[in-house]
């Protein structure tokens, strides 16, 4: 500043608000993709069978580092420079990820709609590619926060930094094993399990730990736990992903697997402390219903895992498999748009006693979740293994979308609130709520 002796450096905090540019590439491509397996559930049925260990890798990565991504990234590049207190990450790092994780997903999309061997392999090579590219694109911030960790995320510990640090390894092993899938048998299923079994529940699970300890400030997990709690659900993810192939070598017996696949759930079930969440529900304390409700499904995830590893229940060889479709639907939709909701709401300053309910969606997707238990549970008492989720549920499922599609069109498109670029409960990180994070005065 001219005629003063003090001296002001004041770094860009645009990111704050980034969740909402993210989310809509979310929204998009979410469109994208229920159209994609649409299209393979009613015109590409053979083309699918004929090739259905790549088709449904391609089909789970664009879920998985795709869209389900993009809300993760959204809401990291706005909220973790501010707990932090860090530089805002560069704009054109962001105008990177989205373009190549976007272009990734339509270069599937045009893969599997080819109904084509030849223009499959060489277009799915390019989207998974340009996939896995963007998540590495994301070190250099990830560093950043790694870097940057302090007595601010004491809270949520190391899920809360940690996380971002893996996102290269992540997507280089991804490419890897899909380039090398005809050199080693059972790899794309290893890779697929890397994203969905192992970073998918420690990611899911950092975003609950946020809300209920960051947020609400409910500390049911001590912060000098957290550390320890993330390193042991993190070892038992990993035991359970390597058991799967050593069973297949005969190396690990059936039953140690299937014990192997429950544990993670029942421990971080138990971590989370839904006695002491109970309680503070009964209080009348406000809080995200959806994120709240997803964490009573994690028990359900690793029982149904459980179960089809001991071979009680079945799917057919073209399903995913009970335990990941709970993760999902029941889990991963839930913490995702729910926690995103909750943070677009603090960034209208809404007090949190007035914030009204998405309970058309609750009540939807929980309902979706319910069914695939019941058909979890039918296929046990039967015996047999069912050959398609029950239809009603996938309706309440593509019901529970489209009420979110139809909210996010209403949140961005047709508004009349006043939007803060800082948004409410986060500004306590900061040295300087005003000027944004990474403000220093020298």
């Amino acid at each position: 500043m001219v005629g003063m002796d003090v001296i002001v450096e004041r770094k860009p905090h645009w990111a704050a608000g980034s969740y909402i540019d993210l989310v809509l590439a979310a929204v998009v491509m979410q469109i994208l993709f229920f159209v994609t397996a649409f299209w393979v559930g009613t015109y590409g049925d053979d083309f699918y069978r004929n090739n259905l260990e790549e088709v449904q890798f391609a089909l789970r990565m664009q879920l998985g580092l795709g869209w389900m991504m993009c809300i993760i990234a959204g809401i990291s590049f706005s909220i973790l420079p501010l707990i932090y207190d860090v530089q805002g990450f560069e704009k054109s790092l962001m105008r990177v990820y989205v373009g190549m994780n976007v272009s990734g997903q339509i270069a599937i999309t045009a893969a599997i709609m080819s109904n084509d061997s030849s223009m499959f392999n060489s277009f799915a090579t390019v989207g998974i590619t340009l996939l896995c590219a963007s998540i590495i694109s994301l070190w250099s911030p990830a560093m950043t926060i790694f870097r940057s960790k302090s007595s601010n995320g004491d809270t949520v510990g190391p899920f809360s930094y940690a996380l971002g640090a893996f996102l290269p390894a992540l997507g280089l092993i991804t490419t890897l094993c899909w380039i090398m899938r005809d050199e080693f048998s059972g790899i794309l299923i290893f890779s697929e399990g890397l994203v969905f079994d192992f970073f998918m529940p420690l990611a899911l699970t950092a975003l609950i730990i946020s809300h209920i300890n960051r947020r609400l400030e409910w500390n049911i997990i001590d912060s000098k736990n957290t550390s320890r709690v993330f390193a042991i659900y993190a070892v038992l993810l990993l035991l359970a992903l390597i058991s799967k192939p050593l069973h297949e070598r005969g190396d690990v017996s059936v039953r140690v697997t299937s014990i192997l696949q429950f544990l993670p759930y029942a421990y971080i079930s138990i971590m989370l402390n839904p006695k002491k969440i109970i309680s503070q529900i009964s209080q009348g304390n406000p809080y995200n219903k959806m994120v709240i409700s997803s964490i009573f499904w994690l028990p359900f995830i690793g029982t149904a895992a459980y179960y089809e590893t001991m071979g009680y229940v079945e799917t057919t060889d073209a399903m995913m498999s009970y335990y990941r479709w709970i993760l999902i639907f029941g889990v991963a939709f839930q913490v995702l748009w729910g926690f995103t909701s909750y943070l677009h709401q603090d960034h209208k300053k809404t007090p949190m006693r007035t914030r009204k309910t998405q309970w058309f969606t609750l009540s939807a997707i929980n309902l979706g979740t319910i069914i695939t238990i019941y058909a979890l549970v039918y296929s046990y008492l039967e015996g047999e293994a069912i050959d398609t989720y029950p239809r009603i549920g996938i309706a309440l499922y593509a019901l529970a979308y489209l009420s979110i599609l139809v909210y996010w069109i209403k949140e961005t498109f047709v508004c009349l609130y006043t939007w803060h670029k800082i948004p409410m409960f986060y500004d306590k990180y900061l040295a300087y709520p005003e000027q944004g994070s990474g403000f220093k005065e020298d």
